[in-house]
């Protein structure tokens, strides 16, 4: 049985003609990674009243999940549920402004590859990444499965010593853009 700790060779990391899944990173992909996720978190501490009232509605939405809705709406009803889901799509850009300056900056494909890269190293690194292997995860594995996930795994060994001193800040910048959210973080 093969230990496979991500699910990351599922869905091949390519970007910028580079599959990151098995080409290692450099520091100038970890330097992108960090300037855009320090952006974002730059962002997300200065948010304009509509963006702060998203915020506090994500969070009073973990607190308290809005009643069901018996029958027809009313017009006072609807009003609400539409602004609630301009709200809640909102927040949702905030939670992942990452991905918003990447785009802005047009690095959104090669930035995506690098996400993958390093947030699977921070996922092992604190703990949070989960483990498959065998019948667990779908059932059995090829032997070509199970050849990409040894070249992803020893990319991801490579990848470690550049990301490694960036885990603790990580962790501060992805509760700082999405920590109202997704409590997890």
């Amino acid at each position: 049985m093969v230990l496979l700790t991500s699910l990351s060779f599922a869905v091949p990391a390519f970007a910028a003609g580079v599959d990151y899944n098995v080409t290692p990173l450099t520091k100038a992909d970890v330097d992108i990674y960090m300037e855009i996720m320090r952006a974002a978190a730059q962002h997300n501490t200065h948010l304009s009243a509509q963006d702060k009232a998203a915020v506090d509605y994500s969070i009073s939405l973990q607190k308290h999940p809005p009643r069901e809705i018996s029958g027809m709406p009313n017009a006072a009803q609807m009003t609400q549920m539409e602004r609630d889901a301009q709200l809640s799509a909102r927040a949702a850009e905030l939670a992942s402004y990452d991905e918003v300056i990447a785009k802005q900056r047009n690095v959104e494909t090669r930035y995506d590859g690098i996400k993958n890269q390093v947030e699977q190293i921070y996922d092992r690194a604190t703990g949070a990444a989960g483990s498959c292997g065998g019948d667990d995860c779908g059932g059995p594995m090829t032997a070509a499965q199970i050849q990409m996930g040894k070249r992803t795994e020893a990319t991801l060994k490579a990848d470690e010593p550049l990301v490694k001193p960036h885990i603790a800040e990580i962790r501060t910048l992805k509760h700082q853009i999405g920590g109202f959210m997704f409590s997890n973080m």
